[in-house]
C-alpha cells in the first residue's frame, strides 16, 4: 500500500513537471535564445519536485503505514505497541486518534477478559448446575457441574436447542413456560442420567439490553442425597415403631393373659414370664443399640485412643460367645499371621465389633458348622476375616445389609434375637477408625466378613 501511494504522488509530480516541460518547449520556439535557458530550467524544476515529493510522501505515509502495522496486530490480539508522532500535521492528529483509540479498545479488552474469567472461575466452581438459554431456547453457556450432571460436552451443547439435549419432557415444558410467561418458576423433577437422580430446578428470567427477548437461567441443586436420607429417615421411623410395637405388644396380651388367671397356673406363669423377660430382653438391646448408634452419628461418642492388639481383640469375641457355639456343635477355628502388629483405636469398640460379627456367625450357621477367624497384614493395613459355613445372604441383599434395620430374613432374625442394628453398627465404628467393612457371601455357603484396619 505505501509503495502505490508514493508511486501515485511520483507519477503525478513527473505529470506536472512533463506538461511544464511541454509547455515551456513549445514557448521556446516563440522566444528566441531561451530555448536552453528554459529546458534546464524544467529539469531542475522536475527534479526539485522529485525530492520534494519524495519527503513530502515518506512524511505522509510512515505514520500511515504503522497504524497499518498495529492495527493487523490488534486484530490478531496483540496489545502494547502504538503510533511514534514526529509531526504536526492532520497525520499527526490521525495518529495520536488511533493512539488513543487503540489504549481504549486494550482497557475494555482487559477488562472484559477479567470479567470472563471470574465468570469462569465462579461456574466452574459451582456444585449446582447452570444453564443459560435465550429467548429461543438456544443453550448459550453451561458449566461444567452441569455436564457431569447430565454426561454432556459443553463444547457439544452450546447453540443447540435445549429441547435437543436435555430430551426430559418436564424440564422442557417447565423452560417454554418460563419462557413464554416470562416469570421465574421453580420444580422438582427425577433425570434418568447414568442412575436415578434428583433435582430441584430453579429458573430465572433475565432480559436481554439488546432486544426485547429474555434469558432463562436454570440453576441445577441435586437433592439426590437429601431424598435418599429423607427416605432413610422414614423408613427408620418405620421400623423403630415397628420394633418396638412388636415385643410391647406380645408384653401386654403376655401380662392380660396373667390378668386373666394365667398367674394362678404356676407352669403357665412361669412360661409366660419368660417370654415377658425375653421381649423385655430384646426392647433393652434394641434401645441400646439405637442409643450407641446415635451417639456414633451425632460424634457426640468420645474414642479412646490406645494401642489395641488383634489377639487380644479376638481372644475377648472367642470366650464370650464359645459356649453358645459348643451348644450348637460348632468349631472355631483361629487363624493368626504371625507378623500381624497392633490397631490404635478404641478397644472396646472394637470387641463390640468382633462381638457383634462372631454373634450374628453363630446364629446363622446350622448345627456342626464351622467358622473360621482369619488375619494377615497387607501393607498398611491389618484385615481380621470371619468366615462361616451359614446359610449366606442372596446376593440382592449384599449391598444393603449394613443399613439400619435391613434384615434378610426378618422372621428368622426376630427369632433368632436381632435388633436389626448391630451390622450399621460394626460399619460406623471400622469408618470411624478409619477403616473399612466388607462382604462376601453366596446363598447356602456361607458368609465371610473382611475388616480392614490401619495398623500402628
Amino acid at each position: 500500500m505505501k509503495i502505490k501511494i508514493q508511486w501515485k504522488f511520483t507519477l503525478a509530480t513527473l505529470a506536472l513537471a512533463t506538461f511544464s516541460l511541454v509547455l515551456m518547449w513549445g514557448l521556446g520556439f516563440w522566444v528566441q535564445g531561451l530555448g536552453m535557458t528554459i529546458l534546464i530550467t524544467m529539469i531542475i524544476i522536475f527534479l526539485m519536485a522529485r525530492i520534494t515529493s519524495y519527503f513530502l510522501v515518506r512524511d505522509l505515509m510512515q505514520p500511515i503505514h504503522r497504524m497499518m502495522e498495529i492495527a493487523l496486530k490488534l486484530s490478531r490480539g496483540e496489545f502494547g505497541e502504538r503510533v511514534e508522532i514526529k509531526t504536526r500535521n492532520e497525520t499527526a492528529e490521525l495518529a495520536a486518534i488511533f493512539n488513543q483509540m487503540t489504549q481504549e479498545l486494550e482497557t475494555k479488552i482487559s477488562t472484559l477478559s477479567e470479567e470472563q474469567a471470574q465468570l469462569t472461575a465462579i461456574l466452574s466452581s459451582m456444585l449446582e448446575g447452570v444453564m443459560v438459554l435465550d429467548g429461543r431456547g438456544n443453550i448459550l453457556l453451561v458449566n461444567t457441574a452441569f455436564e457431569h450432571m447430565f454426561h454432556l460436552n459443553g463444547r457439544n451443547a452450546v447453540g443447540r436447542p435445549a429441547v435437543e439435549v436435555l430430551r426430559h419432557y418436564p424440564l422442557i415444558e417447565l423452560i417454554k413456560t418460563v419462557l413464554d410467561i416470562r416469570t421465574s418458576q421453580s420444580q422438582e423433577v427425577v433425570i434418568q442420567a447414568g442412575q436415578e437422580r434428583s433435582f430441584q430446578v430453579q429458573v430465572s428470567v433475565a432480559p436481554n439490553s439488546r432486544d426485547q427477548e429474555v434469558y432463562a437461567v436454570l440453576v441445577f441443586h441435586d437433592i439426590t442425597e437429601i431424598k435418599r436420607l429423607e427416605r432413610v429417615r422414614k423408613d427408620f421411623v418405620a421400623n423403630v415403631s415397628h420394633e418396638l410395637r412388636t415385643p410391647l405388644t406380645s408384653i401386654k396380651g403376655y401380662i392380660e393373659a396373667l390378668l386373666d388367671g394365667a398367674k394362678d397356673d404356676p407352669k403357665q406363669c412361669l412360661e409366660f414370664l419368660q417370654i415377658l423377660q425375653r421381649h423385655t430382653d430384646r426392647l433393652n438391646n434394641l434401645i441400646a443399640d439405637l442409643l450407641a448408634l446415635s451417639q456414633i452419628e451425632s460424634g457426640q461418642y468420645q474414642w479412646k485412643r490406645e494401642v489395641v492388639k488383634v489377639q487380644d481383640l479376638i481372644e475377648r469375641a472367642t470366650s464370650m460367645l464359645r459356649s453358645i457355639a459348643e451348644r450348637k456343635k460348632q468349631i472355631i477355628s483361629v487363624m493368626m499371621a504371625t507378623d500381624v502388629g497392633p490397631v490404635v483405636g478404641d478397644g472396646e469398640k472394637l470387641t463390640q465389633v468382633m462381638i457383634n460379627l462372631l454373634d450374628n456367625a453363630i446364629k446363622y450357621t446350622p448345627d456342626h458348622g464351622k467358622i473360621i477367624l482369619e488375619t494377615k497384614q497387607a501393607g498398611n493395613t491389618i484385615e481380621i476375616a470371619i468366615s462361616d459355613t451359614g446359610i449366606g445372604i442372596p446376593k440382592k441383599d449384599l449391598s444393603r445389609i449394613f443399613e439400619r434395620f435391613y434384615r434378610v430374613d426378618q422372621a428368622r432374625s426376630r427369632e433368632l434375637g436381632g435388633t436389626g442394628l448391630g451390622l450399621s453398627i460394626v460399619k460406623h465404628i471400622i469408618e470411624a477408625h478409619g477403616g473399612r467393612v466388607s462382604v462376601e457371601s453366596e446363598l447356602g455357603k456361607g458368609s465371610r466378613f473382611v475388616l480392614t484396619l490401619p495398623k500402628q
